[in-house]
């Protein structure tokens, strides 16, 4: 397997992950839950979005004001 292939597989599973927790947030939003399970959904939520942004950022390094 390439490492372009191991990549595009991570990059596909942040976004699977992403999306199920987005879903998973709403529902609980939804149901007008405030309590600690939605607490730890939305820090997941905001810890997968951040790996997605870095790895989507194409060369797998942090975000600079330079680029």
């Amino acid at each position: 397997m390439s490492a372009n292939e191991i990549e595009r597989q991570k990059y596909l599973r942040l976004i699977v992950q992403v999306e199920e927790l987005e879903e998973r947030v709403a529902a609980l939003e939804q149901q007008k839950q405030t309590g600690g399970e939605l607490r730890l959904l939305q820090e997941q939520l905001a810890d997968a979005r951040t790996e997605l942004t870095r790895v989507s950022n194409g060369c797998g390094q942090p975000r600079t004001k330079d680029r």
